[in-house]
């Protein structure tokens, strides 16, 4: 049991930085703050940085509860909630990539006004897909 515990603890730890890194970045995306600033699309890009890293820990994570936790890898991958909640991850990482390019192009040219709102908004449709995902594992941990 203690197995389980730990491998359920990295799983939420690594769910929480994937909070923690894309809220940050949704803070500091705004115009205000980007305009005129050389230190604050470095900050942005290290943030992302990190961002790709904590999806890399979730996927880690997750795996290693299929494969050694109690409920084993037939049960996990026989259940919808599981896919269901893998889509909409995949999606959060598919949702990235803009994000990503574009401070790629913001550490070579300053961004404009527009560009960065647009930016903002794509983030927080990030951040509302990512609402559901516990809402699906809590059903996955405890069933429907």
């Amino acid at each position: 049991m203690i197995l389980e515990s730990l491998l359920a603890y990295a799983h939420i730890s690594a769910i929480l930085l994937v909070v923690v890194f894309l809220t940050s970045k949704t803070a500091l995306m705004r115009p205000d703050l980007l305009e005129g600033r050389t230190t604050v699309p470095q900050r942005l890009w290290q943030l992302d940085l990190w961002l790709w890293g904590s999806f890399v820990a979730v996927l880690a994570t997750g795996l290693a509860r299929m494969v050694w936790g109690v409920k084993g890898f037939g049960w996990y991958a026989g259940n919808p909630l599981l896919w269901s909640k893998v889509a909409l991850f995949g999606l959060m990482v598919l949702m990235s990539v803009p994000s990503s390019l574009a401070l790629q192009r913001w550490r070579r040219m300053p961004p404009q006004a527009g560009a960065i709102r647009a930016q903002r908004r794509w983030l927080m449709w990030q951040a509302h897909v990512m609402v559901v995902i516990p809402l699906l594992g809590t059903l996955l941990a405890y069933g429907i």
